[in-house]
């Protein structure tokens, strides 16, 4: 992952964060955007850029998110200093933005981790980054610096500049793209914390690395592979809130011994974002199937509980977080202090610590397709309910009449929020958000098996390809162009384009539309160039996942038959119980197939099909057959 200039950055999120717990001061200040008193914050808009280069003033940019502690602990101490409240306001045009309500700012400036401030000239272009929390007396020397090399004519171009969109596709083997791939999670892999950081496992990131271990371990039968994954898995159960459920940010590996003594108490960073949660079902979900250790259902379980409990939406979605510390911390507490109480009864004695009321689409998908794998994996009843109830409510809410779907609707317990970056709207689409959902509703349809929701995805595909597609050189945009694409360069993000790629890719074998199938390449050779590979480093698990489908290429059980036929569904069950990652399962009339007088499943991959399978037992020995058979790892 790329740093920003050495002479400011921090080690890492996590490290930004842990240090802001060891200078900081555990006050509750509410957010006060362009109040007279405080920084006059403005919109990302055009009308703000060219108010800058109007006063020939630097451009802030603030990008950060509710739930993030160092966020939360730069609004508190350094953002509201009147030192650095003085010098911005005089100096600089300071923009806020939320990072979810804006997925494609977000992600431009996910590099430098968060909160995230970038600084540009009055023309937008950027000329420096820095990436977590920094205290008054380590900010405002660098914000004079910048101002006084402003006025002498000295600043220069950011080499590190988030990048365009690549003006050539890959034109190497995909399969040599795809060892660099491995190769880069591979070489930042740390074996002493069982995970890809070097305090412990982020929750909410490393979701789709854990999967591609799962994935490849089964791929090439490799015992070494499956270890690591189930130890991943078990890291995440040291995440768990033992009082409300639930899974913290970062649980600090048991090898890691330099820390303050309070922060040794808890050994965690104590925020929780939905995203934790949907990762952790995932994981427990995969460690299950291939384990049948009861102590994943029951952490599980630990996570229905708090995302029930806590986090669900009167029209049953989920919120986006909840804070680490409640508004009436006393004053020489740690947050790690209020999360060590045993009980309930404690913790409220202290207050709540409050939710982020937004829910917002592409984080509800993540949940939504977690919930549709720990339904099949549990066979638990309420999981599957949980995930139609907040697909069906989200597409009657968001879905938009040309297919695609908001990112975020304002709803009434926002309106109390005391937030850190100020919710915008924007009615637009963003490829997150589209190829999350459209992840999600091809996963309901495969736990289901009812075509709604494959008839709902290809909406949204269809959408997608009218509005986000780069037709001429291919790979999806992060959003439609608004009024300031004159100044910031359009972006093709890697990531969100390989999970674009998956779901087309997906899509294809499920549906046999034709013009599906060329799109998944198309998109991940149009972004994963070797440049932009080298910058994200070990934040590529989606295009990992993505390099070994086109690879690999899929395996599809294929149940011919009756939806509402007993025998068919018996056989669709024991596709959904056979632990194959590569699989893709789904209900089909006579016709590629024969009918054959009763219920029948078919495993096919690109380059054959099995015999006519009758029972259970003849779907759970033909699947396990269906490996790649490669060597290289």
């Amino acid at each position: 992952m790329h740093q920003a200039n050495p002479l400011f950055r921090c080690a890492s999120y996590v490290f930004s964060i842990s240090l802001v717990f060891l200078l900081s001061v555990s006050t509750a200040i509410a957010a006060n955007f362009g109040h007279e008193d405080g920084i006059q914050w403005q919109p990302w808009a055009q009308s703000t850029f060219a108010k800058a280069k109007a006063e020939n003033k630097l451009i802030l940019i603030n990008v950060g998110m509710e739930g993030c502690t160092a966020c939360n602990r730069m609004e508190r101490v350094t953002y509201r200093n009147q030192a650095v409240i003085d010098l911005i306001n005089q100096h600089f045009i300071a923009v806020a933005v939320d990072a979810q309500a804006r997925p494609d700012i977000g992600e431009r400036y996910s590099d430098w981790a968060w909160p995230a401030t970038a600084f540009l000239l009055p023309d937008a272009t950027q000329v420096f980054a820095m990436a977590g929390n920094k205290l008054p007396r380590n900010f405002i020397p660098m914000l004079d610096d910048l101002v006084s090399q402003h006025q002498q004519g000295t600043l220069t171009p950011d080499p590190n500049s988030p990048y365009a969109a690549p003006s050539q596709p890959v034109d190497t083997e995909l399969t040599r793209v795809r060892d660099r791939v491995r190769m880069q999670l591979d070489r930042t892999y740390n074996e002493k914390t069982d995970s890809w950081g070097r305090w412990g496992i982020n929750t909410e990131v490393v979701g789709p690395r854990l999967h591609h271990l799962y994935y490849r371990a089964h791929l090439y039968d490799n015992a070494e592979l499956r270890k690591m994954a189930l130890q991943v898995s078990d890291s995440f159960i040291r995440a768990l809130d033992p009082v409300w459920g639930g899974i913290y940010q970062v649980p600090i590996a048991p090898e890691i011994t330099q820390l303050p003594d309070r922060f040794n108490k808890l050994r965690a960073i104590p925020e929780k974002r939905i995203g934790n949660q949907a990762n952790a079902l995932l994981a427990f979900s995969d460690a299950y199937q291939l384990t049948h250790d009861e102590k994943y259902r029951r952490a599980a379980t630990e996570v229905d509980r708090y995302l029930n409990d806590w986090m669900l939406s009167p029209n049953q979605t989920w919120y986006a977080n909840q804070k680490d510390e409640p508004a009436d911390l006393p004053h020489n507490w740690w947050p790690q202090d209020y999360w060590l109480l045993t009980t309930d009864a404690e913790r409220r004695q202290y207050g709540i610590p409050p939710i982020d009321h937004a829910v917002y689409t592409d984080k509800n998908a993540e949940v939504i397709s977690a919930y549709a794998r720990a339904y099949e994996v549990f066979k638990n009843q309420e999981y599957l309910t949980r995930a139609v109830n907040a697909a069906d409510n989200l597409l009657a809410e968001r879905m938009q009449a040309d297919g695609w779907m908001r990112q975020s609707v304002d709803n009434q317990q926002m309106s109390a929020d005391q937030r850190v970056h100020p919710h915008t709207e924007a009615l637009r689409p963003f490829l997150r958000p589209q190829a999350q959902f459209g992840t999600a509703l091809l996963d309901l349809y495969q736990a289901t098996g009812q075509a709604r929701w494959l008839q709902q995805a290809r909406t949204l595909a269809d959408a997608m390809l009218t509005t986000l597609y780069d037709h001429q050189n291919n790979g999806f945009f992060a959003t439609t162009p608004d009024d300031t694409a004159s100044l910031i360069p359009p972006r093709k993000p890697l990531e969100d384009n390989a999970l674009a790629a998956s779901f087309f890719y997906d899509l294809h074998i499920l549906t046999k539309d034709p013009r599906y199938q060329p799109i998944a390449e198309a998109t991940i050779r149009a972004v994963a160039t070797p440049d932009i590979l080298a910058r994200e480093g070990k934040m590529t698990g989606k295009t990992a996942l993505a390099l070994e489908q086109l690879t690999a290429a899929y395996v599809e059980f294929s149940v011919v038959g009756a939806p509402d036929s007993p025998v068919a569904q018996a056989l669709y069950a024991a596709g959904m119980d056979t632990h194959h990652p590569r699989k893709l399962l789904h209900y089909e009339k006579p016709g590629r197939y024969p009918d054959l007088g009763k219920p029948v499943v078919f495993i096919c991959n690109p380059d054959r099909c099995s015999v006519p399978l009758f029972t259970p037992e003849q779907v759970r020995e033909t699947a396990a057959t269906f490996r790649a058979g490669a060597t290289s790892l």
